[in-house]
Parts: C-alpha cells; sequence; structure tokens
C-alpha cells in the first residue's frame, strides 16, 4: 500500500511543510512480528504495525532503547460477568472473582510492568472523569495492592454459589489463553468448578455479545473511540447497549441498574453544557458500576512502537496512535 501527498495541495509555508517529512509512505504486509523488528534493526523498514513480540523486548530496550517508544492506552482488559445467569446474577459472586484475581499475575502473563498496568475501575488513568478507586483489593482505597482470597471465599459461602460450573471463553490466542487458564485456577482456587473455552479471535467478540450463547464469563478488551466518560459507562453498562440474542450486544455483562443508568443519561446532558461538574457525575457513576463488579477490570495495556534510527520527531496520540504525517526521516 503506497500513500502520497494529495497532488492538489497548495504549500502555503515552508515551515508548516519543512524538508525531510515524507511524501511517500510505502507499507509492505506479509513479514512476521520478529522479521519486522528484524528489518527495523536493520534499516530496512523504519516503523511496525504490530507490537513486537515479547521475547525481543529486552534486546530493545537494551540495545536500542533511543529507538523504542511505550505509550499508555486509554483502554483496559476486562472480565465480563453474566449478571443474569448463574452463579454470577448473584452480587456477591461477582464480588468474590473481583477480590481474588491477582493483577499483577495478569500483567506479568500479557508481558510485564512495560506493557501493562493492574487496573481497579472502568475508567482509565488520565481519562475525563476517571478517580482513582479500587475497592476489590486486599487493602481497598485509591490503588490495587493485592489479592484477598479469603474475602473472596467467604463470599462465595454468602453467595450459595460454591461449587457451580463456571466456563471462561477467550480468544484462541497465546495471551487470551493463558489469562483464561489463570482465571480458571482463580475461580477454582475460591470454590467453583471452573472451564475454559478458546474460541477463534474472529468469533470471539461476536459470540459473546450474545445471549443464546449463555456464556457466563470471557475475557475482552475495549479501547477508546472518542475520550469521553460515556464511551466506557454506557456504551458497556447502559441499559440501552443491551439486546437479547443479538451479535452486536456490547453490553457484554447485561448489566441494568435503572438507577445508575438514569445518572449516566444526566451526565451525557450536563457535559453539554457544564464538563467539568459533568466529569465529577461520571467519577461518581464510575465508582457505582465498580461496585456492582459485573466486570473484572484486569489492567491496562500499553502500546510499543519501534521505529528506525533515521526516523525522527515521533508524536503519539491516545485516539489516533502514531502520527505518520509529523515524523520526519534522515
Amino acid at each position: 500500500m503506497t500513500m502520497v501527498r494529495n497532488p492538489h495541495f497548495k504549500q502555503w509555508s515552508e515551515d508548516a511543510q519543512p524538508d525531510g517529512y515524507p511524501d511517500v509512505v510505502q507499507y509492505d504486509f506479509g513479514l512476521t512480528e520478529e522479521a519486522a523488528v528484524t528489518a527495523i534493526q536493520k534499516g530496512e523498514a523504519d516503523w511496525m504495525f504490530d507490537q513486537p513480540p515479547t521475547d525481543r523486548l529486552v534486546e530493545l530496550g537494551t540495545k536500542y532503547m533511543d529507538q523504542v517508544h511505550i505509550s499508555p492506552l486509554t483502554a483496559w482488559w476486562y472480565a465480563p460477568l453474566n449478571t443474569r445467569l448463574a452463579p454470577f446474577d448473584n452480587e456477591k459472586a461477582r464480588q468474590a472473582v473481583a477480590y481474588a484475581v491477582d493483577r499483577n499475575t495478569l500483567v506479568n502473563l500479557f508481558g510485564g510492568k512495560v506493557l501493562a498496568t493492574p487496573v481497579c475501575q472502568v475508567l482509565p488513568p488520565d481519562f475525563p472523569g476517571h478517580e482513582d478507586y479500587c475497592p476489590f483489593t486486599k487493602n481497598p482505597g485509591t490503588k490495587w495492592s493485592a489479592p484477598d482470597v479469603d474475602k473472596a471465599k467467604q463470599l462465595v459461602e454468602e453467595s450459595g454459589t460454591k461449587g457451580q460450573k463456571v466456563t471462561v471463553i477467550v480468544e484462541d490466542t497465546a495471551v487470551s489463553r493463558s489469562i483464561g487458564v489463570y482465571l480458571q485456577s482463580v475461580l477454582t482456587s475460591i470454590g467453583y468448578v471452573a472451564d475454559v473455552k478458546p474460541i477463534s479471535s474472529n468469533i470471539q467478540f461476536t459470540y459473546i455479545q450474545n445471549t443464546n450463547n449463555k456464556v457466563q464469563m470471557s475475557v475482552s478488551q475495549w479501547y477508546q473511540d472518542y475520550p469521553a466518560a460515556s464511551n466506557f459507562l454506557n456504551i458497556l453498562f447502559g441499559c440501552d447497549s443491551f439486546r437479547e440474542g443479538s451479535d452486536a450486544s456490547v453490553n457484554i455483562s447485561g448489566f441494568c441498574d435503572k438507577d445508575i443508568d438514569a445518572r449516566m443519561k444526566q451526565a451525557m446532558d450536563l457535559g453539554v453544557t457544564d464538563q467539568d461538574a459533568a466529569n465529577k457525575a461520571w467519577a461518581e457513576i464510575d465508582r457505582a458500576v465498580t461496585d456492582k463488579a459485573a466486570a473484572v477490570p484486569l489492567f491496562t495495556p500499553k502500546h510499543v512502537d519501534f521505529v528506525s534510527k533515521r526516523l525522527g520527531n515521533f508524536k503519539f496520540n491516545a485516539q489516533f496512535y502514531w502520527i505518520v504525517t509529523q515524523a520526519w526521516v534522515q
């Protein structure tokens, strides 16, 4: 794929488009992630779309540190719990899982602290409406500290759901499978009979949305479409986002709290006239949704960009990622 500048564009300022900025971008396909890293190291390519494989990160971070850019993403990996099916139609059962998960273990499964950060709530850090909040941890407060397995076991007992069967649906990829197996072990440790079922990445996201498939628990991801709290809270947990028997029911948990839903709509209306006040309202809604444990927050991913020596002025945008047109080459 070749991208070229618009031939009808009229330059009005040499300062705005100095020499060095690319006139042509050639995009080649077909290399493995390993081969793409090697091509950049040799100067045969300037950037790769895919994330570098985890087994090359130490090498890149030591020998090519000046060519690596790490950027936090406004996104989260999370485990939706079906609030309309046993055992997770019981709030205490859902909270038990949230207490039992070791988020540091999940970060390591994803590739370590370079690539991910533990997360406790729906809204990502440094996002409109985010205020640090972490109720399901050893020391509840603003930060995640450690799992509280004893509390989790107590809640399972109180819920009356101990011994029930739970199947976790994950994507058939190395990372998702490893996360699924870990969650299976967590569920088993607190009293459930757990299983994990990997299915093709091509269909997993729609499969876990459709109520006909009776998915109790799954692993999914959400990346911002636009920088507003509603894009996470209302889209993923609003009543209007749930549709029975549909592959397009992005409220995977089937969560619908009429009071919280009304507050979401009020916050969206308030944002038209007073964004600061709306963000305060969204922070309260974030805490309310988190408390209901309709999904278990796992971690916030980071993005790694590996570029060639000749590429400079690398700019990253949380919405659009690398801004190709701002880079220059020598």
